[in-house]
């Protein structure tokens, strides 16, 4: 299974059905909270990118591993499941301590975000 800037294998970038079980999540007066959840996510996904950056650059692998770990949770929870193999494959690279390798699966984590981001930005407009 090749994992790239497209995605796996030309897959979707979010898993909709994951979005529609999100969608039934509702607040105390019985309103979706889902755009809240996908802002949260979105607001914070490329805070933990710059965190993973900063890490690569300053070679600190163990803090690659822990936040690739985190990511791949928050990722998988939107449905983004190429991007949470790549967190996967960037972890594992991370405990391997092959720097090179993390460095490679991090620029296609950055266009991965993009396609997710892109996509969620859609289902929020379209009321997903």
């Amino acid at each position: 299974m090749e994992v790239g800037a497209a995605g796996i294998a030309g897959d979707p970038a979010v898993d909709e059905a994951v979005i529609e079980q999100l969608a039934t999540i509702t607040d105390s007066e019985g309103f979706s909270v889902l755009g809240e959840l996908l802002n949260a996510f979105l607001a914070a996904t490329p805070v933990r990118l710059d965190a993973l950056d900063q890490a690569l650059a300053s070679r600190d692998l163990p803090v690659v591993a822990d936040q690739a770990h985190a990511l791949t949770g928050s990722s998988a929870s939107f449905g983004a499941r190429g991007m949470a193999a790549l967190c996967r494959r960037l972890r594992a690279a991370a405990e391997h301590g092959d720097h090179d390798e993390a460095q490679l699966v991090m620029r296609h984590l950055h266009a991965e975000f993009l396609r997710v981001r892109a996509r969620l930005v859609t289902l929020t407009r379209r009321g997903a």
